[in-house]
């Protein structure tokens, strides 16, 4: 192959931008709808306005409901029962997946409501799960934005979802402390032990579950404990608050509020890709974003 012929081959991706954007081009066309193109590549229409809702900004936490569709009109996940609570994300660089839809954030109000139509390029590129995601797939996305978050209301909001969900399991035993976390003893262990604090070397077998869904995010294997030093900076906040004062054989169930725990990882939708994505390395955390966690120990050692 010659060098002149190296020069003018387009790469993978250039040629994507061009057999996506003829399709939605087409797509638009063939069913007379009228949205606006952004200069990187997807199209909106604002279905719903709302001029008297706060502008989205850089850095805001954001609550939506929304469909997602290939053009074709194959589902991917809908999340529009307003019942239900919004899903967050970060409007920042990486906040969520797919990108385009992270993008157009800044162009809405709260309350409003867009259509956005995605190219592949901007969605989930060449990337493919199962029959949920197809690889190549140009995306037709609704979405509300219902609400923006400060911090404080973020923590109201993830109050919320945690008491909910002790309400409805019917759950007993749990009290809420100062910082947040609602902690039940299970098992006290023995008051004849040695209590864990601060520079204390705790030995532990765990689950640790993101509430919504029951998503396993880690646990113990072969009943190997995992070692923590109390104390530490690096620690995740509700590790050390959960293992304070605790002593040998004691079992704990422990929820967490996000800003305890992972805080603002990267959102993805659909919720059922995240796994893969974090094995594959796309993503570099399992926890889904500004969800509570339930944390399940039981502590075998004191040190």
């Amino acid at each position: 192959m010659s060098v002149g012929c190296i020069e003018t081959e387009k790469s993978d991706f250039e040629l994507a931008v061009v057999r996506d954007d003829k399709i939605i081009k087409e797509y638009l066309t063939k069913n007379n709808i009228e949205a606006t193109e952004t200069q990187v590549g997807y199209y909106y229409k604002k279905e719903i306005a709302n001029d008297l809702g706060n502008q989205i900004v850089n850095d805001d936490i954001v609550g939506i409901y929304y469909e997602i569709k290939n053009i074709e009109g194959q589902l991917i996940e809908s999340h529009l029962d307003e019942s239900k609570p919004p899903r967050l994300y970060s409007y920042s660089e990486g906040g969520l997946i797919p990108r385009a839809m992270n993008f157009a954030s800044g162009l809405a109000r709260e309350g409003e409501t867009f259509t956005l139509y995605i190219p592949s390029y901007l969605g989930y590129q060449n990337y493919g799960y199962q029959q949920l995601v197809l690889p190549n797939s140009n995306l037709v996305v609704k979405v509300k934005y219902a609400k923006t978050y400060e911090k404080e209301e973020l923590k109201v909001f993830e109050q919320g979802l945690i008491e909910s969900y002790i309400e409805e399991k019917g759950l007993e035993g749990f009290v809420r402390s100062p910082d947040g976390l609602y902690v039940k003893i299970v098992n006290p262990g023995s008051a004849e032990n040695v209590e864990s604090k601060t520079g204390s070397v705790v030995g532990f077998t765990y689950k640790l579950i993101q509430l919504e869904g029951q998503l396993l995010l880690a646990e113990s294997t072969n009943n190997v404990p995992f070692q923590i030093s109390l104390g530490l900076s690096t620690n995740l906040k509700f590790l050390d608050l959960s293992l304070m004062k605790v002593n040998k054989t004691m079992e704990i169930e422990v929820i967490a509020p996000s800003h305890l725990g992972y805080g603002g990882t990267s959102q993805v939708f659909p919720y059922g890709i995240r796994k893969d994505l974090f094995e594959k390395s796309i993503i570099n955390q399992i926890a889904r974003p500004y969800e509570p966690l339930l944390f399940k120990a039981t502590i075998v050692d004191v040190k």
